[in-house]
């Protein structure tokens, strides 16, 4: 074997060990998420579920900030009951009326 071949192994060997380490982490935070959906989901009634799961189609980050805001709730206690659907939408407005950011246009 030559210099240049062994040269290349070893690329290829490192790629392909970087390649295994990022997709081992990528699985580890899908059970993670896999985790907090299904404390959520007992944490909701079958419509707001629904209506989370929707939210996360169009909204994702607004969806994964009530998620954890519920996961939060449920570990401090503050949540001993399932969150009807109507909850779900005021939780819902209060958290997105946070994120929303007033633009304003000037013309120079």
């Amino acid at each position: 074997m030559s210099a240049e071949d062994k040269a290349l192994r070893e690329i290829q060997e490192k790629l392909m060990a970087e390649m295994a380490a990022k997709q081992s982490k990528e699985e580890e935070v899908a059970k993670e998420l896999q985790k907090i959906d299904a404390m959520v989901k007992q944490l909701l009634t079958n419509e707001a579920w629904q209506r989370l799961k929707r939210v996360e189609l169009v909204k994702p980050d607004l969806a994964n900030e009530v998620k954890l805001y519920l996961v939060q709730l449920y570990t401090a206690g503050r949540l001993a009951r399932r969150l009807t659907d109507d909850e779900l939408k005021a939780l819902l407005a209060q958290l997105s009326e946070r994120a929303k950011r007033d633009f304003n246009i000037r013309i120079v």
